[in-house]
């Protein structure tokens, strides 16, 4: 193969399977603050008449767990809120095209990670569960996503994991409805990309703290604690 077609190849080869990484930006919520790592928001839509916030819920009536991330059919539901978490952002805020986690806030049915993952469930949907992996190695890559900026204060969510040194999917998450109307977050050549904005939690975080404090295992908690301070300190 002569040199020029080689680099002509290979060119096209990186164009086909990864984007150009864009430049960091700091991402912003409704309120025209920095998306903080850590913190509660809602994941809501950009427009109005597209549903509620993104919660959790099932994806048949067969299966508990995993959870599954679905969309409110209500305009009015917030739905739950979510946190994200990087090791490999370097930025206070969370910015753009970085690579990372989005984990479910509170308590649910199911004992296990509330970390976001993309899982196939039917031929050519792939639909978006908890129970991800936070631990570095490849097993953690169906749970990398980025934010990406779609006009001035809409995102889209994307699964396009520069931690991967293989060639992986590359799109924005949109909704799923099934055949009974239920919708949920989703990854599919027939789906068309959904914008989103976040918008912070507050009343969450201090109904969360409250529902914390008078919750058995606080309680259990609390009482070890002032027994070892009596026995051991």
């Amino acid at each position: 193969m002569k040199p020029a077609l080689f680099v002509l190849s290979f060119f096209f080869f990186v164009l086909t399977t990864k984007p150009l990484v864009a430049s960091a930006e700091t991402v912003m919520d409704i309120d025209g603050e920095p998306l903080q790592w850590g913190v509660n928001y809602y994941i809501l839509p950009a427009f109005r008449g597209f549903g509620g916030g993104l919660n959790l819920g099932t994806i048949n009536n067969n299966t508990i767990c995993p959870l599954y991330v679905n969309q409110e059919g209500l305009e009015i539901s917030n739905g739950r809120p979510f946190l994200f978490s990087s090791v490999f952002s370097k930025f206070l805020f969370v910015t753009t095209s970085t690579d990372l986690q989005i984990k479910s806030s509170g308590i649910t049915v199911c004992i296990q990670s509330m970390v976001w993952k993309l899982v196939k469930e039917l031929t050519g949907v792939r639909f978006v569960s908890t129970n991800g992996v936070e631990t570095p190695g490849s097993e953690r890559i169906p749970s990398l996503f980025t934010i990406e900026q779609d006009g001035e204060s809409d995102y889209k969510i994307v699964f396009c994991p520069t931690e991967s040194d293989v060639p992986t999917l590359c799109r924005a998450l949109g909704i799923y409805i099934d055949e009974d109307g239920k919708r949920h977050l989703a990854l599919s050549d027939e789906i068309k990309p959904f914008t989103f904005r976040f918008k912070k939690a507050e009343e969450w975080a201090s109904n969360a703290e409250e529902e914390d404090k008078n919750s058995p295992t606080s309680f259990f908690s609390s009482s070890l604690v002032r027994i070892f301070s009596k026995c051991c300190i």
